[in-house]
């Protein structure tokens, strides 16, 4: 049985659920709403919103970085998850312009860039790999035995 950190499947459909999770967080509206109420649970100032930002974005770009691993390998899924990331913020952030009783701010777009960012330096430090390369060798046989390379056969 696979487990699910190795399933491409399961990996897009996380970045999915997370990405609509923060458009609804980014976009609906704030009076009255989930997303003030939300907000006042963590304490409702622009620095604790800014926080959020920064881990609803940080979250995304590692989740992006995971399932993009399945295709690219390990240092570009990094980068283009930052870059799909932070545009996504960038755009969400304008949207809000739109929005009925939303606003775009400048320490909300700073935080929607430092997420994918700190997120990225994270996983480069904890030696980011595709899900592939982690994954123990498997047996060559049905009955289990591993085979031996030529050099370790030749030393018994």
């Amino acid at each position: 049985m696979r487990r699910i950190a190795h399933s491409p499947a399961l990996g897009w459909l996380a970045v999915l659920a997370w990405l609509a999770l923060v458009g609804f967080l980014m976009l609906a509206p704030g009076e009255g709403s989930l997303v003030e109420d939300t907000s006042r649970a963590f304490g409702g100032t622009d620095l604790t919103d800014a926080l959020g930002h920064v881990v609803l974005f940080g979250v995304l770009a590692a989740l992006l970085a995971h399932a993009l691993s399945f295709h690219l390998p390990p240092e570009r899924s990094l980068w283009r998850a930052a870059a799909v990331t932070i545009t996504l913020g960038t755009a969400l952030e304008l949207a809000q312009l739109l929005a009925i009783e939303r606003g775009a701010s400048l320490l909300d777009l700073g935080a929607n860039w430092l997420g994918p960012l700190a997120a990225i330096a994270w996983l480069r430090r904890r030696g980011f790999s595709t899900p592939a390369s982690s994954k123990q060798a498997r047996p060559a046989s049905r009955t289990g035995r591993r085979h031996l390379s030529s050099d370790t056969r030749s030393r018994k």
